[in-house]
């Protein structure tokens, strides 16, 4: 297997990302233990690579339309390498998960077997599947709790803030992509009602999301707050150009600015519990 193409496949910028919120959430529990940090944030990276790779496995047909550079695609990974990836990355990661404790292994098995509907059937029931998509993002940071025997407020908090703002991006993404769900039979949200109307939807989530970061900030220290105004202005501009000109090129645009602001967020709540300690 090819590094780089594995890489890509498991789409790693976004397993670091979800490793770095189930930090986060780790260390609302106060200072944890360090080897139990480690193995949690391991174990949701594995698992977010198992549910990627299934992603591309099931969709291959609609990336041929959406994404022809992905490496299922390409053929710079065969089928049954990406089953290969699946099954390890996926058992490891509830193995780890099941040394962590019930509450974590729960969660992990929940996660994967979301994701797995999601990836066969759910992505084609319109919102539902951004829901599914968004529920699993929020639940690094309560993972990153249970991982530590507790769940905290401020993980319980942020996850809800994670839900709302990660609906918003969803609805944007299937904007963006659209035409070629069209072609491959696929009917999201913006198939059903539009894509002006599925921009004021992500409009409205957006503002939900913000509303709930500001209201959040006596939980947290002044660095939550500098950093969660740059996440709030990136989401609040990504929602305003959408609207104004709901298409493929702006939805992509503005999926990348939303990425970068869900990265912003997740620093506040670490940078926030970091300062604690």
């Amino acid at each position: 297997m090819r590094l780089g193409a594995v890489l890509k496949l498991i789409r790693v910028e976004h397993g670091v990302m979800l490793s770095v919120a189930v930090l986060a959430g780790a260390l609302t529990v106060g200072f944890p233990d360090p080897l139990r940090v480690f193995l949690a944030c391991l174990a949701a990276f594995l698992l977010e690579a198992a549910l990627f790779t299934g992603n591309d496995i099931m969709n291959i047909e609609e990336d041929r339309l959406n994404r022809p550079d992905r490496p299922l695609v390409r053929g710079d990974l065969s089928l049954r390498q990406a089953w290969f990836l699946v099954v390890f990355c996926g058992s490891v990661g509830l193995a780890i998960s099941a040394y962590l404790g019930a509450g974590p292994l729960m969660l992990a098995v929940l996660a994967l077997l979301l994701g797995f509907l999601y990836n066969a059937y759910v992505k084609r029931l319109a919102f539902f599947g951004n829901i599914v998509v968004s529920l699993l993002t929020a639940s690094a940071f309560l993972y990153g709790s249970l991982s530590m025997f507790v769940l905290t407020d401020k993980a319980l908090v942020f996850a809800v803030i994670a839900l709302t703002a990660n609906i918003s991006r969803e609805v944007i993404k299937g904007i963006r992509d659209l035409p070629g769900d069209i072609k491959a039979g696929i009917c999201t949200l913006p198939c059903e009602i539009g894509e002006r109307s599925s921009a004021v939807v992500a409009a409205i989530f957006t503002a939900l999301a913000i509303a709930l970061s500001i209201a959040a900030i006596p939980l947290f220290t002044p660095v939550y707050t500098a950093l969660i105004l740059v996440t709030d202005l990136l989401f609040a501009y990504s929602a305003a150009i959408v609207v104004w000109k709901p298409c493929v090129e702006t939805a992509e645009k503005a999926r990348k600015l939303t990425l970068a602001g869900m990265l912003t967020a997740i620093l506040a709540l670490l940078a926030s519990q970091l300062h604690t300690l």
